[in-house]
């Protein structure tokens, strides 16, 4: 069985082929064509995203097949000012810029970052822009926490009841964009996300004492 379906990436048409042949998924991945599985008994290697039946294939979905086979960011939320979509090679300059952290030191370390963080996990830290300018206004997301020695930080939790699994979730505002409500703004939304897209039932945040508006963010968000 297959068939063609089309996702719309900015303005264009692009061509999905689902199918539940290895033979058709491997010839169609070779070709260079974008591809979805459908669950069968094909090879799993024959196909990264795979479908249960027809009526998963949503716009959304075949959006986000597209632009992963094409290289473009994912958007993942929108709010009333921002845009909230997966990093890539044109934003190091002001993630240098702004002294955002580890993973993120040169063009090299950003490219390795957005295709393995976002094709093994589909989430991490994203870019915040402001609609209205364009803007890069700083960074946040979501990670599987981790354990570090010496930790000095404050952990605080929030925790939905329908949910399953931890995540962590952080924010970098860059400096002349602070104080204007955009770490709740989009703190809000991911969490959002979190729970609707990934499942999640437990948030935690790791703040230095010291970062009295980091705290404070938190505290707004639910975090105790």
């Amino acid at each position: 069985m297959q068939l063609i379906k089309y996702a719309k990436v900015n303005g264009r048409r692009i061509p999905v082929l689902i199918s539940d042949d290895s033979e058709v998924l491997l010839a169609a991945k070779a070709a260079g064509r974008a591809v979805v599985g459908l669950q069968g008994s094909f090879e799993i290697s024959a196909a990264s995203y795979v479908v249960e039946s027809l009526e998963d294939l949503d716009d959304e979905f075949l959006e986000r097949v597209a632009r992963r086979h094409l290289g473009l960011p994912w958007r993942i939320r929108e709010t009333k000012r921002l845009v909230i979509r997966e990093l890539f090679q044109g934003d190091f300059d002001e993630l240098w810029e702004n002294q955002v952290g580890s993973g993120f030191e040169t063009p090299e370390k950003l490219e390795a970052y957005t295709r393995r963080q976002y094709a093994l996990y589909e989430f991490g830290f994203w870019a915040l822009v402001e609609k209205e300018s364009g803007e890069l206004v700083g960074v946040a997301g979501l990670t599987l926490p981790r354990e570090e020695e010496r930790d000095t930080r404050i952990t605080l939790t929030l925790t939905f009841p329908e949910g399953e699994g931890e995540l962590e979730l952080g924010y970098h505002i860059f400096p002349i964009y602070r104080g204007q409500g955009y770490a709740k703004e989009s703190g809000e939304a991911i969490l959002q996300y979190g729970r609707e897209k990934i499942g999640a039932g437990r948030f935690l945040v790791r703040i230095k004492p010291q970062n009295r508006a980091s705290l404070a963010v938190a505290k707004r968000l639910g975090f105790r």
